[in-house]
């Protein structure tokens, strides 16, 4: 704890569950990151905005730290409904969170930006199966055919065959009117957290299996972790820095990229409130720079909130390069 142990001691609604695909990883990240903070001695609610509206929150909370993944709690929507209550949040803002939650609209930013992403087309349900069919031609097999709004892997298939397509397709159409058909990035997979301007240090996934999935990710426990591996490209922290920046997020935020097998980077996309459950990967970065859950979240937040003016990792800056 800090200096002043009563003047920082802080009254905070952690907000989680929700009504998206994504509601059990939500539910847990919000228990984990509740009881890391009741750890420090902060006073905790833990809020269901599925079962409790938001405007019952009391006046007298100092700070929400949302941890809403998924529609509803990630694309913009939810970060509205906090901006009417009058009560300090932490995280990124409504247009940001807009913005990366679409797939479409972020690749766009990217590409603009002059950032790597995969080749690929945007496409709708609506789309004729010519149309997709020559989009798929052209990108290439294997490709990856995802929803525009989703995440945890939702509604994700990588195709290897043209008579796999309309299946996937299919899949992705669950999720949403518009999905996207991009190349598949053979190579490493990794993922960079940003806290704040702060780049962590960098963590590669093994799966056991072909990829990343929702299996993988929360169910698997012969899924690997390596973080701050080696050989990593000198420009990755620049290009993880750029993306967040032009993507305008903040807070606590994950890149996801591949590496392909002559180590170029290529952007998968950014999360606006990353996993905090056993399986999560933001803190696994954090305990590599000596920093728990409970001591990441408790410094941003009275950051946030105006009480400290610095926070410790901005001293220790991860060093993910070669």
């Amino acid at each position: 704890m800090f200096t002043d142990e009563m003047q920082n001691l802080l009254r905070i609604v952690v907000l989680s569950g929700g009504a998206s695909a994504e509601r059990d990883v939500s539910l847990e990240s919000g228990r984990n990151v509740a009881s890391a903070l009741m750890e420090r001695g902060h006073r905790v609610e833990l809020i269901d905005p599925r079962e409790t509206p938001l405007d019952t929150i009391s006046a007298d909370t100092h700070i929400i730290l949302p941890m809403l993944h998924g529609t509803g709690g990630e694309d913009g929507v939810l970060q509205r409904q906090l901006d009417s209550l009058g009560i300090l949040w932490l995280g990124s803002s409504a247009v940001a969170s807009e913005l990366t939650f679409n797939k479409i609209a972020t690749r766009k930013v990217l590409m603009d930006a002059g950032l790597p992403v995969p080749p690929g087309v945007a496409l709708s349900r609506l789309s004729s199966s010519a149309l997709i069919h020559e989009a798929a031609r052209c990108v290439g097999f294997p490709l990856v055919v995802k929803p525009a709004e989703q995440g945890s892997s939702v509604g994700i298939s990588i195709v290897q065959r043209k008579e796999d397509l309309d299946r996937a397709v299919h899949a992705a159409s669950q999720w949403g009117s518009r999905f996207l058909i991009e190349q598949y990035i053979p190579g490493r997979e990794i993922t960079v957290p940003v806290i704040g301007d702060c780049v962590f240090p960098a963590v590669e996934i093994i799966p056991a299996g072909s990829w990343y999935d929702y299996k993988a990710k929360y169910l698997d426990e012969t899924t690997r972790y390596s973080v701050a591996p080696v050989d990593l490209p000198a420009n990755l922290n620049e290009i993880v820095l750029k993306a967040c920046r032009v993507s305008g997020v903040g807070g606590v935020s994950r890149t996801d990229l591949r590496l392909d097998p002559s180590g170029r980077c290529w952007i998968l996309e950014i999360n606006t409130i990353p996993g905090m459950t056993s399986h999560s990967l933001v803190p696994m970065s954090a305990r590599a720079l000596g920093l728990s859950v409970g001591e990441l979240f408790e410094q941003l937040l009275l950051r946030r909130l105006g009480r400290v003016s610095a926070v410790s990792w901005e001293r220790k800056p991860a060093k993910n390069a070669a």
